[in-house]
């Protein structure tokens, strides 16, 4: 009689208890009714105002719980992104974190000369096609940096890259109301149309609170903007504990949760069922120096409470990895994105961003993208789980095979030894310089290698002729709005 196997799910990891959980939340309740928010658009304050929270003071607005109550209840707790080209592609849902790298900031590690230079445009289309070749980055992002632009061209050009570059979908940390009504007109050229970018968006906006409890005019308005277009919208809060919010974690989170709850209220008053991505990175300010230490191991462990914050009330998870306070793809770098990596993936954060980022988001280095993919590729098989059954288990050929043979030869071992991860830039070699006569060569070189060789190889996806040619006309009325020369770097 064979015995019934059941199949290992993947690991499970807690930061926080269900009680902790609860009492955070109520936390966070009790600041939005004691304490209040500060509202800047006229629109979010008539929504709230008309749904019965106190705005006698716009700085204080005071919100009831029953407010979010509703809200969570009417927010989606399944998200789909999209490709460019229509086929679903990340499920946000709470079982699969999707890394994400950014492909603009103010510099770039040049992986030629290994030197720091000025991010230009046609970086940004370089690094969005590297992002498209490699396997494990489900997404790009954007944060509206390059040099030689004006930010209201700059980031439109940027999100055209993206959809010119690679199939997969992107989003931007959108500066203003002018920048995301220019990428919606973009993505509705791309996709036939709002309805169908409605059914299947390709395209996520960011927005972000001003830590503490501040709700500016363009967050809001940017929010209820993608509201009414259905287009998924992450809401983002950057805490510094010790200057923008207590010192503590406890209070850290329950500020944060404080900002996204409002600021989830404000959206789906104005249409419920707005899709929503939660998100925030609450982190420490080293006191030393007055950064944002990116490498913190607070940063990972808070991300992961939050997360489960967020997956309590059934709502997908914007998370933080693949960055570093390092100036260099160097052994820092190694430890804090690994760090980062393995927490996200245990706590289940959906959309994870920030791959690349170096030097505490000041610049961009396509290495970093490439070692991340490979840490990603890594922890994947690590928070695998094992699979348990009659195959896997094998007694008949251990059987057959018996004590002191081998089972090179066997059929089962061609079956599945191709499921062994293999690395594409750590050594494994066994001959050293002496027995090869050339030297050997070690990561950092197999990295640079990699990187290079999918850098000037990958060929990005085609556009429809007639796509193009419409692209092409919006981007020159940009330029010609902004009273510049038009030039597009990768269209001609």
């Amino acid at each position: 009689m064979k015995a019934n196997y059941i199949q290992f799910k993947s690991p499970q990891f807690r930061v926080l208890s269900d009680k902790q959980i609860d009492e955070l939340h109520f936390a966070s309740l009790q600041i939005l009714e004691r304490t209040g928010v500060s509202i800047h658009a006229a629109e979010a304050l008539d929504l709230l105002g008309q749904a019965g929270a106190d705005i006698s003071d716009p700085k204080r607005v005071r919100i009831p719980s029953l407010l979010v109550d509703q809200a969570l209840r009417t927010a989606p707790k399944n998200i789909t992104l999209y490709t460019v080209d229509g086929q679903p592609y990340t499920h946000l849902n709470g079982t699969r974190s999707y890394f994400g790298a950014v492909v603009d900031q103010p510099d770039i590690l040049d992986p030629h000369t290994g030197r720091r230079r000025p991010h230009t445009v046609e970086d940004t289309a370089a690094l969005v096609r590297l992002i498209d070749a490699l396997p494990n980055m489900a997404w790009v992002m954007s944060s509206s940096l390059v040099h030689g632009l004006p930010p209201e061209v700059a980031e439109k050009v940027i999100q055209l890259q993206c959809v010119m570059n690679s199939n997969k979908p992107f989003a931007s940390s959108t500066l203003n109301t002018e920048n995301l009504k220019g990428i919606l007109e973009m993505c509705y050229i791309v996709s036939g149309g709002q309805a169908n970018l409605r059914a299947k968006p390709f395209y996520v906006n960011s927005v972000e609170p001003t830590t503490p409890l501040v709700h500016n005019r363009e967050s809001l308005e940017m929010s209820l903007i993608c509201a009414e277009a259905g287009v998924p919208n992450i809401v983002f809060s950057m805490l510094m504990a010790g200057a923008t919010c207590p010192a503590t974690p406890a209070a850290a989170l329950a500020v944060a949760n404080a900002e996204l709850l409002s600021h989830l209220v404000v959206t789906q008053l104005k249409r419920p069922g707005a899709p929503v991505i939660y998100g925030a990175e609450p982190n420490v300010m080293d006191m030393r120096t007055s950064i944002f230490p990116y490498g913190s191991p607070e940063l990972c462990l808070w991300c992961a409470a939050m997360t489960e914050l967020t997956h309590s009330y059934g709502l997908p998870m914007f998370g933080t990895a693949g960055t570093t306070d390092s100036k260099l793809v160097d052994a820092q770098a190694g430890v804090e994105v690994t760090q980062q990596v393995i927490m996200s993936v245990l706590s289940g954060a959906d959309l994870v961003h920030d791959v690349g980022l170096v030097d505490h988001c000041s610049m961009i280095s396509p290495e970093l993208m490439v070692l991340t993919d490979e840490i990603v590729g890594m922890v994947r098989v690590m928070t695998g789980g094992i699979e348990i059954n009659d195959e896997t288990l094998a007694l008949d050929l251990i059987d057959r095979v018996g004590p002191g043979g081998n089972f090179l030869a066997e059929e089962h071992t061609l079956k599945h030894f191709r499921k062994h991860w293999v690395p594409t830039i750590m050594d494994r070699s066994q001959l050293s310089i002496e027995e090869t006569g050339t030297p050997v060569k070690h990561c950092q070189d197999l990295l640079r290698e990699k990187t290079l060789k999918l850098m000037a190889g990958h060929q990005p996806p085609s556009r429809p002729e007639e796509m193009v040619k419409e692209i092409k006309k919006l981007e020159k009325s940009w330029f010609d709005r902004a009273g510049l020369p038009y030039k597009y770097p990768s269209l001609g």
